[in-house]
């Protein structure tokens, strides 16, 4: 996947230091005069100054470290601009103090590269001691030669293999169900790959599956089992689960993807073939796990 860094997309022209101004309105104002004289917008400025004051409104802008990332989606534009202003002393919002705003104006088709650019601005203000230098810049090249030495890469796009967890853990077809009861109860996880010596991916099996160890197979089959009162299946799984193995519960595995498949498609299988967690491959090798709760945390709410 190629990526690029958020360096990569700032120009030394939209960036304002030590901004004399009393309101992040007049900033908005000052940053769009700059913009406006450089590219060619969709929308006239005072449309774009309107919409921007409105989403303040409606959502807010304005982050617990002093950062403001105002944000305007424009029809039918299809590129992605970043103005900077520093004010020369912070501004006083009823959101919070504004010790710096980035100004995000793109396209409607290009969510998926301001969420990173929304992310790495926001993993900037984390980093206290560059955080610092940045508000100290002394002009435009030295404030863009501080963000380069950060990592800040932004992606284009979100594939499995930025989302999977590669904190492995796996069993083998000879583990006992004891085993991997403890594995599930340690790891607090219910879905766990199955290898060989080799760690290629030969199976798969769930927490369901070991629970269902205890239960006669006829059961499998019938519509409901209202009829069992008892704990019976699972005094029978706890008798039988040292000498029971993986390889006698095991299911082959139904589906996989590879660290370059696109979340869309990762979503589509899991949606397809009601799964949680699909194991992640490369050939016959494991490399990672990916859940539906890794794609919600970290690009729903991310």
């Amino acid at each position: 996947m190629q990526a690029m860094h958020l360096s990569s997309l700032l120009n030394k022209n939209l960036i304002k230091i030590n901004v004399t101004s009393d309101s992040v309105e007049s900033i908005y104002s000052i940053l769009l005069d700059d913009i406006c004289e450089q590219f060619t917008l969709t929308e006239p400025q005072s449309n774009i100054l309107q919409k921007i004051l409105d989403r303040d409104r409606d959502t807010g802008t304005v982050f617990p470290s002093g950062v403001a990332i105002p944000h305007v989606h424009l029809e039918n534009y299809n590129d992605t601009i970043i103005a900077i202003a520093i004010p020369a002393e912070p501004l006083k919002t009823d959101e919070g103090e504004v010790k710096i705003m980035f100004l995000v104006i793109s396209g409607t088709t290009n969510n998926t590269l301001y969420l990173h650019i929304l992310q790495s601005i926001i993993k900037l203000s984390k980093d206290e001691k560059l955080f610092h230098e940045v508000l100290k810049s002394k002009n435009p090249t030295e404030f863009i030669d501080l963000i380069t030495k950060g990592n800040f890469a932004i992606k284009r796009g979100i594939t499995v293999g930025d989302l999977m967890s590669n904190k492995l853990f796996a069993v083998s077809r000879n583990t006992t169900l004891k085993e991997l009861g403890n594995i599930f109860q340690d790891k607090n996880f219910g879905f766990c790959p199955v290898v060989d010596d080799n760690n290629h991916l030969i199976g798969e099996v769930t927490v369901l599956d070991l629970i269902m160890a205890g239960f006669p197979t006829y059961t499998h089959f019938l519509e409901n089992m209202n009829f069992l009162k008892s704990f019976e299946p699972f005094e029978a799984l706890l008798k039988e689960e040292k000498k029971l193995k993986v390889i006698d519960i095991m299911k082959k595995v139904e589906c996989k993807l590879s660290p370059d498949d696109s979340i869309i498609e990762a979503v589509f299988l899991m949606n397809k073939n009601k799964r949680r967690d699909i194991p992640v491959v490369i050939g016959k090798q494991i490399v990672g796990i990916i859940s539906f709760m890794d794609i919600f945390r970290k690009v729903i709410r991310g």
